[in-house]
């Protein structure tokens, strides 16, 4: 597969952003995306081909493993690699979603095929339908991802596919402690072997600067808080350009339509008027860095349904930390006027305001 030589270039993104203050010049950063030059895929017509041949510098690595602390701009530097290639066959997703799809792949194909080697199916699936696959928050816990991991990733890279993992963990740690490690031993080689490892080693936490001293709580609903909120939105996604994203759960879509540099924006009614549960708020915890929820009204009692999807929701974003922000027609204590879930809902209450405190915002998780 040909790489990038002619899209506009990961530097000149970049050199973009700080143009625009919507970033803030980090030597560390910058050398990484130096050496992302000419490894991003893209299509080409011949004659970029020809040229490409003669001037492009040999790449034999088939994906790029980039790891360090969180908030360091490991996603952003992904995503701008994602939004430079012109290739329409990419996915870019979190990889526990990505698993979850890999072992019902497996189930179906085991349910209704007698096949030797249906993990080989699935790889050349994957392949198939996706030419640049980007992970992340890539992590390792559970030994029925680590014990196939190595045969379906290796397939994946032969068929061309190129991947893009960023992760907090160095890949020699991966699975440190876990069950049979032994046997995961040979994806870390591959890893090693071949992706481009990169530490982005900066100490700044950029993501958790720009949270300082911000509002994550409006309590009423206007013109003036939208105004507020694209802001915000614009700001901690580095002015990004919003594009569509679905992830799956359980066989079942959930459409978002406003996604930018691992910030997500649902109005309320998309996520609490639709018959979603448990399962999909943890997917969108775990899926997301900085979550917004607006609009919030207050809730009848004849609104019971959409009362208690409300509160697993909290519930979801607050057991994993994640940072939220969100705007309700009033203040916590003054969203539910029924009786029925009273007891429930006072949780719900307590969260909403220990999520929207200075202490859960600095240590919210935002990888």
């Amino acid at each position: 597969m040909p790489f990038e030589v002619f899209m506009k270039s990961i530097s000149s993104l970049y050199k973009d952003y700080l143009r625009k203050e919507l970033i803030i010049f980090d030597e560390d950063q910058l050398s990484i995306i130096s050496k992302l030059k000419g490894l991003i895929p893209n299509k080409y017509r011949l004659w970029e081909k020809v040229i490409a041949f003669f001037y492009t510098k040999k790449n034999n690595k088939k994906g790029i493993y980039l790891w360090g602390k969180a908030g360091s701009g490991k996603t952003m530097i992904m995503d701008m690699c994602f939004s430079i290639s012109n290739i329409t066959e990419k996915r870019r997703i979190h990889f526990q979603e990505f698993m979850i799809d890999i072992h019902n792949r497996l189930h179906e194909i085991r349910k209704n095929i007698a096949i030797k080697d249906p993990l080989l199916v699935v790889a050349n699936e994957i392949s198939s339908e996706v030419k640049f696959l980007c992970f992340d928050e890539f992590q390792v816990n559970d030994i029925a991802d680590a014990s196939i991991l190595y045969k379906l990733f290796k397939q994946i890279i032969e068929n061309g596919t190129f991947i893009f993992v960023t992760s907090n963990i160095v890949p020699k740690e991966l699975y440190k402690d876990g069950l049979q490690r032994d046997r995961f031993i040979p994806f870390i080689r591959l890893i090693e072997d071949n992706f481009l490892n990169m530490e982005l080693s900066t100490q700044k936490d950029y993501r958790r600067d720009k949270l300082q001293n911000v509002n994550t709580y409006f309590s009423k609903l206007n013109n003036n808080t939208d105004e507020e909120i694209d802001k915000l939105f614009h700001k901690l996604s580095n002015g990004s350009k919003t594009e569509r994203r679905e992830i799956l759960v359980k066989g079942r879509t959930i459409s978002i339509k406003m996604y930018a540099m691992g910030c997500v924006s649902f109005d309320f009614a998309e996520l609490c008027n639709q018959p979603l549960g448990s399962e999909d708020y943890l997917a969108i915890a775990r899926e997301f860095e900085v979550i917004f929820i607006r609009n919030i009204p207050k809730l009848s009692p004849e609104k019971r349904n959409e009362t208690k999807r409300l509160i697993l929701l909290i519930d979801a974003l607050y057991d994993n930390h994640k940072m939220t922000i969100i705007s309700a027609d009033g203040e916590p204590e003054e969203i539910y006027t029924g009786q029925e879930l009273d007891i429930e809902f006072k949780r719900c209450i307590s969260r909403l305001h220990e999520m929207r405190s200075e202490d859960y915002v600095e240590s919210s998780r935002i990888d």
